[in-house]
């Protein structure tokens, strides 16, 4: 990896977190909140929903306490650590640097709106046929998993180092 990881992380992370919370503004103004709309046969949903747990509603019912803890602290120290070891590690390829920014923005911005709103995260897309579907999700969520997928398919197995 060249010596242009900070601006690469940074490009990465600006375009994920512009798209992400454009969406959620997007989503706040204008769609109908708790009321989903059908698209291309049912494809898609799309609804403005507040989440105050995580994947699936996880945690939703943890106290506030518990929720920030978990979901802002611990994200946040996650998130610190995490950058800590793209910026350190040096053997890192442009790819996995690449998912692990996906995963690092992600992160970012869902930490972003539970800071902003009341420890809820803005969803607003869902996906499947007849009653095979997913949760609801956002655009962080989308750049989690594919950041996630990546990693896994780019590293492979025995090849993860320590940050040194």
């Amino acid at each position: 990896m060249t010596d242009n990881k900070a601006v690469h992380i940074s490009l990465v992370c600006a375009i994920c977190l512009l798209i992400d919370q454009g969406t959620k503004w997007w989503a706040s103004d204008y769609l109908v909140a708790w009321q989903m709309t059908s698209y291309w046969g049912d494809l898609i949903r799309i609804g403005y929903t507040e989440n105050l747990g995580v994947f699936l509603s996880l945690g939703a019912s943890f106290t506030a306490t518990e929720r920030t803890l978990l979901f802002v602290v611990a994200v946040g120290l996650f998130l610190m650590a995490l950058m800590g070891y793209m910026l350190r590690t040096r053997d890192l390829t442009r790819l996995q640097l690449t998912s692990l920014s996906l995963i690092f923005a992600g992160g970012l911005g869902n930490l972003i709106d539970r800071i902003l709103n009341q420890g809820a995260v803005i969803d607003f897309i869902n996906v499947g046929v007849g009653s095979l579907r997913t949760g609801i999700f956002n655009i962080a969520d989308v750049a989690i998993m594919i950041g996630a997928i990546i990693i896994i398919l780019a590293t492979p197995i025995g090849s993860i180092k320590s940050a040194t």
